[in-house]
């Protein structure tokens, strides 16, 4: 089954001008958007010349990009292929900008990259490895606008001034919910110049936000694409259209760029979620849209509170730390009443499941 670095192997010597920009190549785009581009892309006020993805292979500090662990291994072969193709080498990235703050609970990045002439892509990143960034995305159940979003808004107005002409928008997993709301919120004149918008498995919104008459403006630019056993991008969907592609691993794992199975230039599609997953996503959205907002904040506050108190202060703290963790997690989630400990092991088990999944797919690699 092939992917994206099969991709960039096979059409990696066509330049954006002999082949037009595509899905793949926006999936492509959103992965590369994790690399931690800190000390290597300019940021954001800075007025420094962009770099291409050849200086970085060049100038000796792409090891620098691979520091989450989770991916090292994959991310290193996707930027050895695109260094190495005409088609991704001399793209021009500039204005990125990385933001963590426990106070704000806010995880934000993004970068712009410069494809071709008239031809430019706002990446927003998705969750990183930052624990507060996970808490962030479940503040998302019950709080529009997130820190990450208004952030998202401002940056799109940024870009969009050092941009000349039309350009698209698109992110993985929480970036893609930030692609979908800042072209929402956005200014008209900007959201004029705005061609696509991909969600490649980002969590949707309440259904407040979808019934605003900006959502109707931009609906028929979003293209979202969700794995056959959909998680992460299933959360809060009612009203987005959005198409299910094949991915291989199983849960959790298809929600990985690096498991979507891609056949020539496009994704291989399905029909629809998988029934085991479809079932589960609609109880979850039906949860979170009865349930009051106060006191699934302080669900999520306490689910926070335990795995800090775990000793969780980033997600590959995980890898090789599952069962110490997950006991120190119960120990600490002892104190709650028997309502909140019971809804909080049953959220720890499918994290553990999860990261037991991630960690056995790593290690068969």
């Amino acid at each position: 089954m092939k992917n994206i670095i099969d991709y960039i192997q096979k059409y990696g010597d066509l330049t954006f001008e002999e082949k037009e920009f595509n899905k793949v190549d926006a999936l492509i785009l959103s992965q590369f958007s994790y690399f931690k581009l800190d000390g290597v892309v300019p940021l954001v006020g800075t007025m420094l010349p962009p770099v291409t993805v050849k200086s970085i292979a060049l100038s000796g500090k792409a090891e620098e990009l691979f520091a989450d662990e989770r991916y090292r291994k994959n991310n290193t072969e996707l930027f050895d292929a695109m260094a190495a193709s005409r088609r991704f080498a001399d793209i021009k990235l500039n204005h990125h900008i990385n933001l963590v703050s426990n106070r704000w609970e806010m995880q934000f990045s993004a970068v712009t990259a410069y494809l071709a002439d008239g031809l430019t892509h706002v990446i927003f990143r998705g969750t990183d490895e930052t624990m507060i960034g996970w808490k962030e995305d479940f503040n998302m159940a019950f709080m529009t606008p997130v820190p990450a979003q208004v952030k998202a808004v401002d940056y799109l107005h940024y870009a969009a001034e050092r941009i000349r002409g039309n350009f698209s928008v698109g992110g993985h997993s929480k970036g893609g919910n930030l692609a979908v709301y800042s072209a929402m919120k956005c200014s008209g004149l900007v959201r004029e110049r705005i061609t696509n918008i991909y969600s490649q498995d980002g969590p949707g919104f309440t259904k407040e936000t979808l019934e605003d008459a900006d959502f109707d403006a931009i609906k028929d630019r979003i293209q979202k694409f969700v794995p056959r056993s959909s998680i992460i991008g299933m959360l809060l969907q009612t009203q987005e259209h959005y198409r299910v592609i094949e991915a291989s691993g199983f849960g959790i794992l298809q929600h990985d760029p690096f498991n979507w199975i891609v056949e020539d230039d496009d994704f291989v599609y399905r029909d629809d979620i998988a029934e085991r997953f479809s079932i589960s996503d609609e109880a979850v959205n039906e949860w979170t849209t009865r349930a009051d907002p106060a006191e699934m904040k302080v669900f999520v506050d306490k689910i926070y509170e335990v795995l800090v108190s775990a000793g969780v202060s980033d997600m590959n703290d995980f890898k090789g730390n599952l069962t110490t963790i997950m006991s120190k997690a119960i120990a600490a989630a002892g104190a709650l009443d028997e309502g909140d400990k019971r809804m909080i092991k049953e959220v720890l088990s499918a994290l553990a499941e999860s990261f037991k999944d991630q960690i056995i797919n790593l290690a068969t690699r």
